[in-house]
């Protein structure tokens, strides 16, 4: 067990002390020697109390962590649980056990460790859209802004994002959340030449802008020097923001919640440093209106 570092001021109070000593030792009588080696006896035999007692200082700091807990009932739950699965573990005797159960428990603290942060990481699921709606739907949210990097024509077709977009137009009719979107989309699915994106890419932007969602495009190539923009995110008023990583055919493998107000803060300097790059869909259908 670790020992506690003596309090500095305790030192200082020892220090102090030893000196007095060496000074009264060579100016005081006698007598006085005498009571001040009682005094110094006194002090050796509390430094070596303190020594003692810092043995115990882990369990009064969890007993003072339980006493912090106390008032939240949920997380005392689980700390109580965790208290008890450790303490199973380090009765176990089989050494290839004990390994594998401190390595499986010391990845659990460190994804402990990232929510405690206010960093939740969803890994090749799609149980990260039960909080990207809940936050949606959150009291007090009125504009999410997003990011889509749109690399296959697949881009949140699948059944898991069309309910997403069927949340997004529902909340847009219900005039209870504004919604922005930037989408940057690779070259080969919108060509240089091209006054719009191919299909269904422009089917799924079409039918956003006709629900109302504010969205701008922009071609990869045309932010190909500053690569630090092409993040897929998610930015939930001032609250969270979410990134989102994906595979080769547009599905979500892993999706990262902060709720880092610096992040999120990020996120809105990366928002406004795209939105220069970006043309509206609205101002592409006029040009297209305004050549025909």
């Amino acid at each position: 067990m670790r020992e506690q570092i003596p309090n500095p001021t305790f030192c200082a109070v020892i220090a102090g002390g030893t000196g007095l000593v060496l000074l009264v030792a060579f100016t005081a009588p006698e007598p006085v020697h005498t009571l001040l080696l009682g005094i110094l006896l006194v002090a050796v035999l509390a430094l070596l109390w303190f020594r003692e007692s810092s043995q115990d200082a882990s369990g009064l700091e969890h007993f003072a962590t339980s006493l912090a807990l106390a008032k939240d009932e949920d997380v005392m739950g689980l700390y109580t649980r965790l208290c008890d699965s450790l303490k199973k573990i380090s009765e176990h005797n089989d050494p290839i056990l004990r390994d594998l159960a401190i390595h499986r428990t010391e990845q659990s603290a460190a994804t402990l460790e990232a929510v405690a942060e206010g960093r939740i990481v969803f890994v090749g699921t799609e149980t990260w859209r039960v909080a990207y709606e809940r936050l949606l739907r959150s009291p007090g949210l009125h504009l999410y802004r997003s990011v889509a990097v749109i690399e296959t024509s697949t881009y949140w077709q699948d059944e898991p994002g069309k309910r997403s977009l069927q949340l997004n137009f529902a909340m847009m009719d219900e005039g209870t959340l504004n919604i922005e979107r930037i989408a940057i989309i690779a070259d080969h699915l919108w060509p240089k030449d091209d006054h719009f994106p191919v299909e269904p890419v422009r089917e799924w932007i079409e039918t956003q802008h006709n629900h109302g969602l504010w969205i701008k495009l922009v071609r990869r190539s045309e932010i190909a020097g500053e690569p630090q923009l092409i993040v897929d995110l998610g930015i939930y008023g001032n609250r969270a923001v979410g990134v989102q990583e994906l595979d080769d055919q547009g599905r979500t493998v892993r999706f990262t919640l902060s709720f880092d107000f610096e992040k999120v803060l990020a996120a809105e300097q990366r928002w406004d440093r795209l939105a220069v790059y970006a043309t509206s869909y609205r101002d592409l259908l006029d040009r297209k209106d305004g050549s025909s």
